[in-house]
């Protein structure tokens, strides 16, 4: 998947997610506690994980197109406010922010070659998408699942 998909992909799932949140606290507190109580457990943790999912798809995408500094602090505050992943994932595509391929020779020749390390991070990323998928399980289960306890 290329990195502007894999972004705006990222970016719609986050927005679900809190879409599902909002509607979730809503029957808690307006239409229907005891069925609220539950979804919004579920709900939480679901847009826990797209939370943390969207801020490490940012990073890794924003690595590979060579963003500078506000660029990645806009990404990763978009997540906080409902829905501004979207819009975030709007400005990006229209500005012609995110690049069209991994490690594109046209960003390179703009920008100067990738510093190292951040290269091995996003080629690590790239090449492993089932150790990626077993760290996102391992992060919903250890950081997100005790909210599921109450």
């Amino acid at each position: 998947m290329h990195p502007s998909r894999l972004l705006h992909v990222v970016s719609t799932i986050e927005a679900c997610t809190w879409a599902f949140l909002i509607v979730a606290m809503l029957t808690k507190y307006v239409w229907a506690p005891e069925l609220g109580d539950v979804l919004v457990a579920f709900a939480g943790a679901a847009h826990g994980t797209a939370f943390l999912l969207y801020l490490f798809v940012s990073t890794v995408v924003g690595v590979n197109a060579r963003w500078r500094w506000w660029m990645f602090f806009l990404a990763w505050a978009s997540s906080v406010p409902p829905f501004f992943t979207l819009l975030f994932d709007w400005f990006a595509h229209r500005r012609d922010l995110v690049s069209a391929s991994w490690f594109a020779p046209e960003v390179e020749r703009e920008h100067g070659e990738l510093h190292p390390r951040l290269a091995g991070v996003v080629r690590w990323t790239m090449s492993r998408p089932i150790t990626q998928a077993a760290t996102a399980i391992a992060a919903f289960l250890f950081i997100l699942t005790p909210s599921l306890a109450n």
